[in-house]
């Protein structure tokens, strides 16, 4: 008994064979629409696979890789998946624990992370050197980012204080002074407040100076007209004649 590794035809003519047949597979499925295969399909797409696998190439190319023939013993040796013995009494190697990184050794800046390479090999420093640089561009677009940031913020704190504007004259001004003479609770007749005539004025908007967008300003003035007691009526009643 030996390891698969060793054997000529699992080198050689097996996988030649699996290949062929894979290829038959994905025809037939291309052909019936992934319909199962039968009996008489699988004959018929082994002897397929057969004739290509089953080559004097291939059978001769398996013994070779092996080193089954020629005999190489120093192929056999030198296979991937063949060990060598471990001397019974010889105890297990445990590997060192790795040491515990935390928070505080992780690295800031892309120097550190080549630094961490240093002693590895060729290859791993090349990954280290990946990462190095895509951990600079990564620092370049934070950058980036918070430089936009601080000056939309500037931008926004500026719009926010704006220009002092021109106050514009209220046109409500003379009912407001009404209701502050009602509010001090002056004494008003109650005819003179009932039939209280209201005059208005057009005055043009450029007289005023404003920067308001209306073509002219309603002006409301009271005039304090004086109260008059109310008619009495003409008819005089008739005195009765006392004869």
């Amino acid at each position: 008994h030996c390891s698969h590794g060793l054997q000529p035809l699992d080198n050689g003519v097996f996988n030649a064979l699996k290949a062929a047949y894979r290829r038959e597979l994905e025809k037939f499925a291309s052909l019936t629409d992934s319909v199962p295969m039968d009996k008489v399909n699988f004959i018929r797409a082994y002897a397929k696979a057969r004739r290509v696998g089953m080559t004097k190439k291939n059978i001769l190319s398996g013994w070779r890789v092996t080193g089954n023939w020629p005999i190489s013993r120093a192929k056999a040796l030198r296979h991937p998946e063949i060990q060598q013995d471990r001397p019974n009494g010889s105890p297990r190697v445990t590997p060192e624990p790795r040491p515990y990184l935390g928070s505080d050794d992780t690295p800031q800046t892309s120097r550190q992370i080549r630094d961490l390479g240093l002693n590895k090999t060729p290859k791993a420093r090349r990954r280290y050197n990946v990462i190095a640089k895509g951990f600079e561009a990564h620092q370049q677009t934070v950058a980036a980012h918070t430089q936009r940031i601080a000056s939309l913020e500037e931008e926004l704190a500026r719009l926010k204080r704006g220009k002092k504007r021109k106050a514009v004259p209220n046109p409500n001004k003379r009912f407001m002074t009404l209701g502050e003479t009602l509010a001090s609770k002056e004494c008003i007749p109650e005819g003179a407040t009932r039939y209280m005539p209201v005059g208005v004025e057009f005055v043009s908007s450029s007289e005023q100076e404003s920067e308001s967008e209306a073509g002219s300003v309603i002006e409301v003035r009271e005039e304090n007209i004086p109260h008059q007691p109310p008619r009495r009526s003409r008819r005089v009643a008739k005195k009765t004649r006392v004869q």
